[in-house]
Parts: structure tokens; C-alpha cells; sequence
């Protein structure tokens, strides 16, 4: 099992780490520097913008941001060799959102691109079912973020181990996990403010799996985060 840690654009974060983990998972946030990736020694996996950033894949009316945004992160992937360009499906939030548009847009990338389950229930990539639709008539691969399931499987009333056993048949590519509260959201905590059983659920995904680490961005912690989970395995 291979771990790795995350950055939006920080050089000083990726330098320290470069000799820690077993790979680099960047933000591609559009108008920033990403320079410090230049002879970077570890693989690079690419995370598009998301919602946060006023990207929403499901929404016709925001096409040109989305655009942006996935040209972008393609672009990081082309100049820096990443296999791996993380997309979050988006989100029913009006009229000009759907399912339809998803598949649509996400279509014309190249099979690099991995969609994301995500936590909230207006997401159109939330379920393990809703989840394996889009995943087939997009001919995408899965991304799974553990956090965000349990999420949702506290939203839906369902047991969150059975509720992640279901998404591991649908063989992700590519994992995210952090800490979490049971009970309390889908948010990325850092392990020492954390309940849930880290130990089996890394027991349930497949040995060769690649893992980042999503806790937060304080060098200090996340390097205890990474100690922690490497010595779980």
C-alpha cells in the first residue's frame, strides 16, 4: 500500500515530503505556480477544481468554468506525468444541473480523469448506485474518498462499513481517506481527533492500493498522520 499527501500549491509542503511519502496529490488551482514540480521526484496525482472553487461539472451554465478548470488540471498532468486527474461528477444545486450533463461533459476527457464519490445527497456521485451509472456511461474509473462515504451513509441511515464494502466492488483506482467523527459530516480531520476504525477499514482496500492522505496542510501533523497509517499496515 502506497501512501501519499496533499497540497494545494505549496512548494514548502511538497519539498519536505519528497522523501517521506510515496507520492504527491496537487489541487490544480488555476493562475497559480506549480514550478516546485519541476524534477519533483515522486509521482504526481492531479485534483481538479471543485465546487469550492465555483466549479460544478453538472451545471450547463458554468461549461466555461468547468473547462477551465479540467484543462487546467490536464495541463498539470501533461507537464508534471501524472495517471491520475481527480474530478468531482458535481451537484443538483439548480434548473441547468444533471446527470445527463455529467456524463456529457466528462466524456470528452481522456481516461486519466477519476470521478469522485462525494458526501452530500444532492451530489450525482453519492451512492454506490448512483455512483456505478455514471461511472459506466462515462467509461471513468472511481476515485474512492472513505470520508465522504461514511458521510453519506450517515445521511442515508445505512451502515457504514456495508455502505463501503458496496463502493469497493466498484474497483477504485485511487483512495482518499482521513480523520472523521462519526456522525459529524464528511469533513477531513487529522487521525488524533478522529473515531472511526482506520485500522479495518485499510484492511478492506487492496494491498496495492495508493492512498493520500486528506487531513489538513500542517506539516508537523501530517507527517504524524503518515507515521500513523504506515504503521496500521
Amino acid at each position: 500500500m502506497k501512501f501519499g499527501v496533499k497540497t494545494y500549491f505549496d512548494a514548502e509542503f511538497a519539498d519536505y515530503f519528497k522523501d517521506k511519502a510515496d507520492f504527491l496529490e496537487v489541487m490544480a488551482v488555476v493562475g497559480e505556480d506549480y514550478s516546485f514540480l519541476e524534477d519533483y521526484p515522486l509521482p504526481i496525482v492531479v485534483h481538479a477544481m471543485h465546487f469550492l472553487f465555483g466549479v460544478n461539472c453538472a451545471d450547463k451554465s458554468l461549461s466555461e468554468k468547468n473547462m477551465e478548470a479540467i484543462d487546467f488540471a490536464v495541463e498539470l498532468a501533461d507537464k508534471y506525468g501524472a495517471e491520475k486527474i481527480i474530478v468531482h461528477a458535481g451537484r443538483l444545486v439548480n434548473k441547468d444541473c444533471s446527470v445527463e450533463q455529467v456524463v456529457d461533459f466528462l466524456k470528452k476527457f481522456d481516461d486519466r480523469i477519476l470521478i469522485e464519490n462525494c458526501g452530500k445527497r444532492n451530489n450525482f456521485v453519492y451512492s454506490p448506485e448512483n455512483t456505478s451509472r455514471v461511472l459506466f456511461d462515462t467509461g471513468k474509473r472511481l476515485i474512492f474518498d472513505v470520508n465522504h462515504a461514511i458521510g453519506a451513509a450517515r445521511e442515508l441511515g445505512e451502515d457504514y462499513i456495508k455502505f463501503i464494502e458496496r463502493f469497493l466492488k466498484l474497483k477504485p483506482v485511487h483512495f482518499h481517506i482521513g480523520g472523521q467523527k462519526l456522525g459529524v459530516g464528511d469533513g477531513h480531520l487529522f487521525f488524533d481527533e478522529s473515531n472511526i476504525p482506520v485500522e479495518e477499514i485499510l484492511k478492506m482496500l487492496p494491498s496495492d492500493a495508493w492512498v493520500t492522505i486528506e487531513t489538513g496542510t500542517d506539516i508537523g501533523r501530517v507527517e504524524k498522520d503518515l507515521e500513523f497509517l504506515r504503521g496500521l499496515v
